[in-house]
């Protein structure tokens, strides 16, 4: 099983939740792999702790447990151009992700590896991801706020990532609909996201029914406040304009 414990809708999975997963995998010696790229971005963790999760604290024995974690400095650390990530897994399975990695591309680059190693030292994680979240806390109150004024309401506010989840079936058409609301906003030169692109359907298999996220739409708070400001702007005049 593939998995975000902080998928990109927002819903964030924690704590006694993360900690089945893990159980659950070690019981039946079923595979958990985990994308924790977005573990450092956490509104709703615990007071007085550091906004970061993960499913390697309810490891119990990392060479045993049938369970391997994907990280790395482009989102975590908020370093896009560095492209240095690791997976912590069972030694063979590293042993095979090193040889894979080593046939596919010649492997990481190791100067830049190096250069990484301080990166992981517990004092500076803990600065980069307090500053982190101070900065992303303040863009994801602000675009919350601009977004419920403009009538894009939320199911959940978002408890991880820098993503909202927003409905837009309360304004007026075309933008009712996340592909007219995608469309619309594109003309403006906003970029969000559909909510079907999300909706997982192997196969086309749900072909006569439309998707359950047609009405919703994923916002970034990723972004410069500025530019989130900027796009708020066009949106609310994009709104006033539909609504006539």
């Amino acid at each position: 099983m593939l998995s975000n414990p902080c998928n990109p809708t927002g819903k964030l999975v924690q704590g006694d939740e993360l900690s089945r997963w893990v159980a659950v995998a070690r019981d039946e010696d079923a595979a958990l792999m985990l994308d924790e790229f977005y573990s450092h971005y956490i509104w709703s963790g615990r007071p007085g702790q550091l906004p970061v999760e993960s499913a390697a604290r309810y490891l119990e024995d990392v060479d045993r447990d049938p369970v391997v974690l994907f990280d790395g400095l482009t989102k975590n650390w908020r370093y896009p151009g560095w492209r240095v990530t690791w997976t912590v897994g069972p030694k063979k399975v590293i042993e095979a992700v090193a040889s894979a990695g080593s046939f596919l591309d010649g492997g990481g680059s190791k100067p830049l590896q190096r250069a990484a190693i301080p990166l992981l030292e517990d004092a500076h994680v803990i600065a980069e991801t307090e500053a982190i979240h101070r900065a992303f806390r303040e863009k994801r109150d602000r675009l919350l706020s601009r977004l419920e004024r403009l009538g894009v309401r939320t199911d959940r506010t978002p408890d991880g990532t820098f993503y909202v989840w927003g409905r837009v079936d309360g304004l007026p058409p075309p933008l009712n609909d996340g592909m007219g609301f995608f469309r619309a906003a594109l003309a403006k030169k906003i970029i969000v996201v559909p909510g079907e692109f999300f909706d997982v359907n192997p196969g086309k298999r749900r072909s006569q029914r439309s998707s359950r996220f047609r009405s919703h739409v994923r916002f970034s708070f990723g972004p410069s406040q500025a530019t989130i400001e900027t796009a708020c702007d066009r949106l609310s005049e994009l709104i006033g304009k539909a609504g006539g």
